[in-house]
């Protein structure tokens, strides 16, 4: 009777995984307004109106005001 061979298998570690932060990485205010003139095709008047809109305040937790 041939002797049975043990088959011995290593199991790796797992890799850990890279946690992700709940929230966002935070964008800067030149962000937004370059984001602004890029929807708005680079009019003015038009980015104003993205800027300073109550959608963006709303998505955002904040108020944005321009003075001009």
């Amino acid at each position: 009777m041939p002797a049975l061979r043990r088959a011995v298998r290593r199991v790796k570690p797992a890799r850990a995984k890279k946690k992700r932060s709940a929230r966002p990485e935070p964008l800067t205010l030149g962000e937004l307004i370059a984001a602004a003139f890029d929807t708005a095709g680079g009019e003015l008047r038009e980015v104003l109106k993205v800027v300073a809109s109550p959608q963006l305040a709303k998505a955002l937790g904040r108020r944005i005001v321009l003075v001009s």
